[in-house]
This record gives structure tokens, C-alpha cells and sequence, in this order.
């Protein structure tokens, strides 16, 4: 009997190994096989941008051509007004005092885009006012006194006289015109005191208003941030020259103005 089982045994072990082997080499069947390393993507074989998306990948770059109408709102926290005036009174010595305050008002114009993406803006309207006190004292001596200077709050005003139709723009928004001009309104109280001076100037109003100023150089930008247009003013110089009496006495004044303006939102 153990001799008749021993070759049953074989033949089994046989066929099994060679049904295994069988396995292994039908398709499909990858038992025990390394599987090949992924191949990474062709760049160049990646699909282009079909027409339809790419106008929405590069419409922030590109302008319309077209005009938009633009109302701005100074912002009063960050535009002032400063006033320098240099008073001689009968010829004593020059003295100068300076003083600022914020200012309020509204900055209209117009925003033109041609076809080629050249941009121009146009200042329609410029309307500014003081919103503070400004005080200025000259003094000289206890003999000969001092005189103070008072512009109310809400007195002195800026308006354009004269402006360019159109102000080219650069590409970063900035712009310069050097032949502007504006009317300024407004008065002062004048006191003098002292022995000299409360004689010679006493109590008065002086009339401040200037018709035409000299040509202004107008320098600033005008950027778009967070869906708003911004109008920024750093430096705006105006001056004109007061005769405050018969006597000779002279007011030189310089004001500047700093303005920031953004659109208003309705």
C-alpha cells in the first residue's frame, strides 16, 4: 500500500504546479507582478485654454474703452489745509506764522478710456471747504505787540476756475497738469495789540478772496482698489499778496492743500 500512494502523490503535485503556471499567464491576472511606474503628463500634451475661458483669465488687465462719470467724497481725515501767511505791518520785520485744518467736499469728473487704452480724466468740479479754526499770531515785542489772525471754521472755501479738459493719465493712474487754477473765498479777523499795534491795526476783517489764482501744478493719481476709485492730492500750492492797509502793511499767503477723495458709493 505505501508504494501504491507515493505516485498518486506526485502526479497531484504535478498537475497543481502546472495549473499554477497556467494562472499566471492568462491576461488580466497580475499575481505577484511589479506594476510598471506611472509616466508623468506631457506638458505640451496638456489641452489649451478654450475660447470661452480666456476672456475671464485676462478681463482685469485689459480696459474698456468708454467713459464713466465719477463722484468723489474727500476724506476730511486726511486732507488738510495749511495756511502760511507773512505779515509786515508798517515796515517793522516780517513775520510768519503757519496753521492747518482738515478739509471736506466733493471732487467731480469724468474718466474716459479710448480704444487704444489711453486714459484721460476730467476735473468738472472741485468744491472744498475748512472745517476747523485756523489761528496765526505775529509777534514782535511787548512794546510793539502782536497781531492775531482768525479764519473760522467753514469760511474759506476752494473751487476750480479753470481746469484742462482732459488730463492725460499714466499707466499707474498718475497725472500732472501745471495750468490749473482755482478761486479761493473766505475772510479773516484781524486784532492787533499791544501799544503800537493796537493803534495801527486795531479790530478788522480782511477779505481773503482770490478771483484767479496763479497756474497751479495739479499732481496726483487716480487709482482703482478694492472696487473704489481713489483721488490722491498730495501737494496743491496756491498763493496771492494782501495789501492790508494804506499804510503799506503786506499779507503774503500760501496755501497748500492735501486732498484724498473716493468714490462714493451708492
Amino acid at each position: 500500500m505505501p508504494e501504491t500512494r507515493h505516485p498518486l502523490r506526485t502526479a497531484c503535485l504535478y498537475r497543481a504546479l502546472a495549473s499554477m503556471s497556467l494562472l499566471l499567464t492568462l491576461p488580466g491576472c497580475h499575481l505577484f507582478v511589479t506594476p510598471a511606474a506611472s509616466t508623468p503628463p506631457d506638458p505640451a500634451a496638456q489641452p489649451l485654454p478654450t475660447q470661452s475661458d480666456y476672456p475671464a483669465r485676462h478681463a482685469a488687465s485689459r480696459s474698456v474703452p468708454g467713459t464713466e462719470r465719477l463722484h468723489l467724497q474727500v476724506d476730511s481725515s486726511s486732507s488738510t489745509a495749511l495756511i502760511a501767511i507773512t505779515l509786515d505791518p508798517l515796515r517793522l520785520a516780517a513775520r510768519r506764522s503757519a496753521s492747518s485744518c482738515p478739509l471736506k467736499g466733493t471732487v467731480t469728473g469724468m474718466l474716459r478710456v479710448s480704444h487704444t487704452g489711453a486714459r484721460s480724466f476730467t476735473i468738472e468740479k472741485v468744491d472744498l471747504v475748512t472745517t476747523g479754526d485756523i489761528q496765526l499770531e505775529f509777534d514782535w515785542s511787548p512794546l510793539i505787540g502782536t497781531v492775531k489772525i482768525l479764519i473760522p471754521a467753514g469760511i474759506l472755501t476752494i473751487r476750480n476756475h479753470t481746469i484742462p479738459h482732459a488730463i492725460p493719465l499714466r499707466r499707474d493712474g498718475g497725472f500732472s497738469h501745471p495750468k490749473c487754477r482755482f478761486q479761493v473765498g473766505g475772510s479773516c479777523q484781524v486784532e492787533g495789540t499791544g501799544l503800537v499795534l493796537r493803534k495801527k491795526v486795531g479790530k478788522m476783517e480782511e477779505d481773503l478772496t482770490i478771483d484767479q489764482t496763479d497756474p497751479v501744478a495739479l499732481a496726483g493719481s487716480l487709482t482703482r482698489r478694492e472696487g473704489q476709485w481713489i483721488l490722491n492730492i498730495p501737494s496743491t500750492v496756491m498763493k496771492n499778496r494782501f495789501e492790508v492797509d494804506e499804510e503799506g502793511t503786506i499779507m503774503d499767503l500760501i496755501f497748500t492743500g492735501r486732498i484724498s477723495a473716493v468714490e462714493k458709493q451708492d
